[in-house]
């Protein structure tokens, strides 16, 4: 990226990004100061959400989760602290909507979405990783033992059906039976006839993509294996730390009754650290910069080929990579009246200003280093179309790249198989079952994945203690 000229915001224009900059900072909580130990919440920005919509937002900026594990519930289950009629009620209460979802029949057994959704809650019928694909397949394995958790009277009534249907099945039929429906199951996928690595890997929709969770830095950082989020929050950390000091420095930062993206502008000219980050034109590049916060910002974001309609996510995104400083940010801005703010303002503007000119500059030089491109989004997307095995292997960290029928068996077919072995399907009603309706099965499997499965898991807890309650006070 060379010098640029960068054309002026209108007013209209700065006030949508300032909206903008105001919908993003809404999840970053304003905390400061504090004087005593206190317990703060960390989606205390979020309280104007449902708890589920605050707990998914909070996870997508900060990485958390706010339910208990699936395999945790799923204890209380078998343990007898949640019950079937909780669960029950609690899917018809949080759980998916199947008003207009057709069931399935097979050897004249009709299966529904309801059905698939209420065991996969309790089972947990999740995709494979490829690697352990020959390994669950070998041995003592899939194919010779049921899955641990499958009750024993669902085993035996399923040992008893295979030795009436097959008189060579009586000295294994746990074997013969979990071997026939792996070889159905993959039939009735069209996943048998062909070989790993056969299929066209062409025909397989490219998924390269700035990341839903990442920023650009952030992205950059998977895939060459460098620091670029950790240099951005050394240079933030740097220049907010003098700007925000309240007279403990021995000697003060100049030029702050500006603000701090004007104070910035026009120190970080004579700042040498741009040496070491490879980053060309510094001081050039930091006169250019307009005067106005938001003209840079929206400089930026558009150097960075972020599409406009993804800012305000963005903006979130770019908060929440700095915990602490953003929060205090907050504070200052919603008390213009404390003495330092008075003197030297800071704003979420200004701050993310400074942080997207230090994201533009270290991912230009980055991605100029190691792959002669571009540091935005669509020469990222364009350089790693073109490599995608390479791309799955650096974001999955390191891992051999997946070929596209062994991925199918690894997510379809297996779940299918655990499916089928909780539903009691024998082999003969699998090689039945069309191709049309297993992918229908698999369907509903995919719009419930696991992690929507923690809202459903608290109602069906919660209902168990409302029921524990109810009881007691009626006994006594």
């Amino acid at each position: 990226m060379s010098p640029i000229s960068i054309q002026a915001l209108s007013p209209e224009e700065r006030e949508k990004v300032r909206e903008t900059v105001a919908q993003a900072s809404e999840p970053t909580p304003p905390f400061w100061p504090m004087q005593v130990m206190v317990a703060q919440n960390p989606m205390h920005g979020l309280e104007y959400l449902s708890f589920d919509e605050a707990v998914r937002k909070g996870k997508h900026l900060l990485g958390g989760n706010g339910y208990l594990a699936n395999e945790e519930y799923r204890e209380f289950y078998r343990a007898g602290r949640i019950t079937a009629g909780n669960l029950k009620r609690a899917l018809a209460r949080v759980g998916p909507r199947s008003e207009q979802i057709r069931a399935v029949t097979v050897g004249g057994r009709e299966i529904t979405a309801e059905e698939v959704w209420r065991l996969h809650v309790v089972y947990g019928f999740e995709a494979l990783e490829p690697a352990l694909l020959e390994w669950e397949l070998s041995g003592d394995g899939a194919k010779k033992r049921f899955r641990q958790d499958l009750p024993d009277e669902s085993a035996q009534r399923i040992i008893e059906r295979t030795i009436r249907e097959c008189e060579h099945c009586r000295d294994h039929p746990e074997e013969a039976y979990l071997t026939n429906l792996w070889k159905t199951v993959l039939a009735a996928l069209g996943l048998s006839g062909a070989r790993p690595g056969e299929q066209d890997a062409s025909h397989v929709p490219s998924d390269v993509a700035l990341p839903a969770q990442r920023t650009v830095s952030d992205w950059v950082d998977v895939l060459a294996g460098t620091t670029l989020v950790e240099e951005i929050n050394n240079q933030l950390i740097k220049w907010l730390a003098a700007f925000v000091d309240e007279g403990l420095a021995g000697w003060e930062m100049p030029g702050r009754y500006g603000g701090f993206y004007a104070a910035w502008r026009d120190l970080a000219q004579h700042d040498q650290s741009h040496r070491f980050e490879g980053i060309r034109q510094f001081q050039q590049k930091i006169s250019e910069l307009p005067s106005e916060p938001e003209d840079a910002i929206a400089s930026s974001l558009h150097r960075l080929g972020v599409p406009e309609a993804s800012w305000s996510d963005y903006l979130a995104r770019q908060l929440s990579q700095l915990p602490g400083w953003p929060r205090f940010i907050r504070w200052l801005e919603t008390n213009p009246a404390y003495h330092a703010q008075r003197k030297h303002p800071v704003d979420a503007v200004q701050y993310l200003a400074v942080r997207l000119f230090y994201e533009a500059e270290l991912a230009q030089a980055t991605c100029r280093r190691e792959w002669r491109t571009h540091g935005t989004v669509p020469a990222l997307v364009a350089y790693w179309q073109e490599r995608s095995d390479e791309y799955a292997k650096r974001m999955s960290g390191g891992a051999h790249a997946v070929d596209p029928l062994k991925r199918a068996i690894c997510r379809d077919a297996w779940r299918l198989f655990h499916l089928a072995q909780v539903l009691e399907m024998s082999p003969l009603e699998m090689l039945d079952l069309s191709s049309d309706d297993a992918r229908t099965v698999l369907g509903w499997l995919d719009a419930f994945p696991p992690d929507q499965h923690g809202p459903v898991w608290l109602e069906a807890y919660e209902d168990f203690f409302r029921a524990d309650i109810i009881k007691r006070l009626t006994t006594h």
